[in-house]
Order: structure tokens, then C-alpha cells, then sequence
């Protein structure tokens, strides 16, 4: 299984802690959150990556050769990160043929136990849910039918019809990573959607009759770090789990 990791963004939000620094280089507990991530991943075994990087591309490279074997990363640069959003990341990761790939969002923090219970899983495509915690506006949320399939997924999603939070983690076989990037190409490339996150290319493919599962993360700490006040929280999080450990 390849990871496919997308850290092209400039992350305005977070001005001025990222002026200078890419936000996936951002201290959490001690170490960046993309060194957690792929410190975490490669424990499980996971240790072909692909980076896509943009913003800091020179800095995110050093970081991750001077910390681990450099044949785990392939890197592919966004150059038009800044007029562009992760759908377009996402297709500039294309596997050369077709694999499972596991795709990871470079601004998440998480405890070890999210991506183990998302390998676990026995669905073929699954995408994360964070059940725990209050939904407003910014985040993209997840509707489910009765079996715990997705059926939509946006920001504009009423939270009372929400199950929760699709937290920047998703799983796909061959087969189905091969269609994505198919939509993903036509989105993009045909109809020049270069402004759009990756979600509206799942859904096209649920609508196509693709079945991709939830996999409720339930007590499992995951934050994504939009704001300072994730950050905040996400090295709050970090520290509270190194207590409960140590």
C-alpha cells in the first residue's frame, strides 16, 4: 500500500506561524506534525510515501530526509498551490499503475491507534469519521445511510444530519483508486475545477455506485490543524496522551 500525503497548502489562516514555515512543520508535542505522521505510519509498517509538497517545498524535503531513509519518499511538487486546492494535489499523486492507496492530509494530528483501526478495517474503501466533539461550519462533514455507508460529504452539510467530521484519512483498493483518479482527471484537467477539495470527486464516485464505508474513530484523539486554536488544541491533545503514558 502506498500513502499518498498532501502538504502543498500555504495555510494563510495560521499568519503568521506559517510566513516563513509550511504548516506540516508545525511543533506539535515535540516534532512536526508530518514527522508524527510518518513516524506513526512507517511503525506499521507503511514506508512508501508519496509527498505532495508546494509551499515550502525545499524545507518539507530536508525535514523528511534528515529523520528518515530517503527511499521511503517520492516527492512531487504543486507548483500552482497557491491558485489551486487538494483535488488537483491529490491527481499530481497518481500511481504509476494501480495499488491501494491510503491518503493522508498533512495537517492531521493522530494518535497511533486512528490509522491501525483504519487498516483494520475490513470495508475496501473507507474513509475516517470523528464522532466526538461539536461540528460547525468549516468542517466537512459525513451523512451515512442505514449500513454506514457515505452518502454525501460538505461543508454544507446540516450537523443535525451529520454522523460527524470526515477527518482527512481515507483507504481505497486498486480498483477503486484507479476510478478516483479518473474523476479526479476529468474534474480537473475537463472541466477545469481547480478550486475544489477532493470530497465532490467521492462523491461523484458514490454516485457512480461506489461504496465507501465510515470507520467510526470513536475515543481515538484526530485533529486537523485549520487554526491556531486546533493547534492549541491538537499540542494540548499531544500532551495529555504523553501523561497518560508515561
Amino acid at each position: 500500500m502506498k500513502v499518498i500525503l498532501l502538504a502543498a497548502g500555504a495555510a494563510t489562516r495560521l499568519r503568521p506561524l506559517t510566513e516563513n514555515v509550511p504548516k506540516c512543520l508545525l511543533d506539535v508535542g515535540g516534532e512536526s506534525i508530518l514527522a508524527r505522521q510518518v513516524r506513526t505510519l512507517g511503525s506499521l509498517g507503511l514506508r512508501r510515501f508519496t509527498i505532495v509538497d508546494g509551499f515550502g517545498a525545499v524545507q518539507v524535503r530536508e525535514h523528511l530526509r534528515a529523520r528518515f531513509p530517503d527511499g521511503w519518499f517520492e516527492f512531487v511538487h504543486s507548483d500552482s498551490y497557491a491558485t489551486t486546492d487538494n483535488a488537483v494535489s491529490l491527481l499530481l499523486a497518481r500511481p504509476a499503475r494501480p495499488e491501494p492507496i491510503f491518503v493522508v492530509d498533512a495537517d492531521v494530528v493522530f494518535e497511533p491507534g486512528v490509522p491501525l483501526r483504519m487498516l483494520e478495517n475490513a470495508s475496501l474503501d473507507r474513509l475516517a469519521l470523528r464522532t466526538q466533539g461539536e461540528l460547525d461550519d468549516e468542517e466537512i462533514k459525513m451523512r451515512l445511510d442505514a449500513r454506514g455507508c457515505v452518502v454525501d460529504l460538505g461543508k454544507g452539510i446540516d450537523p443535525a444530519l451529520s454522523a460527524g467530521e470526515s477527518i482527512g484519512l481515507a483507504v481505497f483498493s486498486a480498483r477503486t483508486g484507479s476510478a478516483l483518479f479518473r474523476v479526479l482527471d476529468k474534474r480537473v484537467r475537463e472541466e477545469k475545477r481547480v478550486r475544489e477539495w477532493y470530497e465532490p470527486s467521492f462523491v461523484e464516485l458514490i454516485g457512480a455506485g461506489v461504496t465507501l464505508r465510515a470507520v467510526d474513530l470513536g475515543e481515538l484523539a484526530c485533529i486537523e490543524i485549520d487554526t491556531e486554536a486546533d493547534l492549541l488544541r491538537a499540542r494540548a491533545m499531544v500532551d495529555a496522551r504523553f501523561r497518560q503514558t508515561a
